[in-house]
């Protein structure tokens, strides 16, 4: 529910917010939050990106502290997974096989990036954390 209200509360709140409250401590505890709901639940970028809409970064800014918080933390998790025997060989097959897919994305993803304004790269942003949420719910009600 928190990746359904959040993301349309700051689109809605169109005067940019730049709170700077907690300073790096406060950035080094949602970056633990971000860690701690990647090992959990996969869903390491939604708190650090909401963070980043609230501290008012602009989108070279964003987009910096996410590639590499989101590496940082699936890297992590990958080598805790194959240490503890979880990654079979069915697994990287599949790997393999999205990974043609994964580049291409990647690409054009870069290519969206240098065309938008920040406002628009900040939108689009909030925009795909509103639609994570809504696979989210529709997962959790599917389910029962």
């Amino acid at each position: 529910m928190f990746l359904l209200i959040f993301p349309v509360a700051l689109y809605l709140q169109r005067a940019p917010l730049a709170f700077s409250f907690g300073g790096k401590p406060a950035d080094i505890a949602i970056g633990f939050a971000g860690g701690i709901m990647g090992g959990l639940a996969g869903l390491s970028g939604p708190l650090p990106i909401l963070w980043a809409s609230v501290r008012g970064w602009g989108k070279a800014e964003r987009r910096g502290v996410f590639q590499v918080f989101n590496w940082t933390i699936l890297l992590t998790a990958l080598c805790l997974q194959i240490g503890s025997g979880l990654v079979k060989a069915d697994v990287i097959r599949l790997a393999l096989l999205a990974l043609p897919a994964t580049v291409l994305g990647a690409w054009l993803g870069k290519r969206i990036y240098h065309a938008l304004s920040d406002r628009n790269f900040r939108d689009i942003v909030l925009g795909l954390l509103f639609l994570s949420g809504v696979a989210q719910v529709w997962n959790s009600i599917g389910a029962h």
